[in-house]
């Protein structure tokens, strides 16, 4: 009895052991197929990955922290009438508008309203360039202008942009052609506009 009850349980680790180092490793950028070196040659500043594990296989979702699209003429101008009633005056359509998404009501937002550096450029580009620092329903963020800090009571920068985002901080450039860029996950606002400028 005790030799069966070994050699089962030898079976066992030999079939649970054998599994761990049989898993196939899948990468997948944008739902393609890469190799493994397209894998590793991608650059970790622009990507972010989500795994799946399974019992025989390992899924790399890559995902790039930016994305670009295009409003249509009727979007944009419902989008912009949004701006301008959360944020007033302040706003204006003919400029680049930089929206920073702020889930939570913790010191991001806070610190990013006092970030020097990159309220300075803003204000040296300010015929071009306006932000504002935005927290959603749930992140019971207190309005502050002085600071550029707004609420969006109604989450619909959140539903339109961001809705399948697993990040606490995302980031949206409005062009005054329609144009988009989405930014995913970014926790530096500065490094987010030195991808922004054109």
């Amino acid at each position: 009895m005790k030799k069966n009850l070994t050699t089962i349980i030898f079976l066992i680790s030999i079939t649970c052991f054998s599994q761990n180092f049989s898993k196939k490793i899948q990468y997948n950028l944008k739902n393609d197929k890469i190799t493994k070196a397209k894998f590793e040659s991608l650059d970790n500043r622009k990507i972010y990955i989500r795994t799946i594990e399974n019992d025989s296989s390992i899924i790399k979702n890559i995902y790039l922290h930016k994305k670009i699209g295009k409003l249509d003429s009727i979007q944009f101008h419902q989008i912009t009438m949004f701006l301008t009633k959360i944020i007033g005056s302040e706003f204006n359509k003919e400029k680049k508008t930089m929206l920073h998404l702020y889930r939570n009501n913790d010191d991001n937002i806070y610190k990013d309203s006092k970030y020097k550096k990159y309220w300075k450029w803003i204000k040296n580009n300010s015929n071009r360039y306006q932000s504002f620092l935005i927290g959603t329903k749930e992140s019971q963020i207190e309005p502050n202008k002085k600071n550029h800090i707004y609420l969006d009571q109604y989450n619909l920068i959140e539903k339109l942009f961001f809705q399948s985002s697993d990040f606490k901080i995302n980031h949206l450039l409005i062009k005054p052609n329609g144009e988009i860029y989405v930014y995913f996950g970014l926790n530096d606002i500065l490094h987010v506009l030195d991808w922004s400028v054109d």
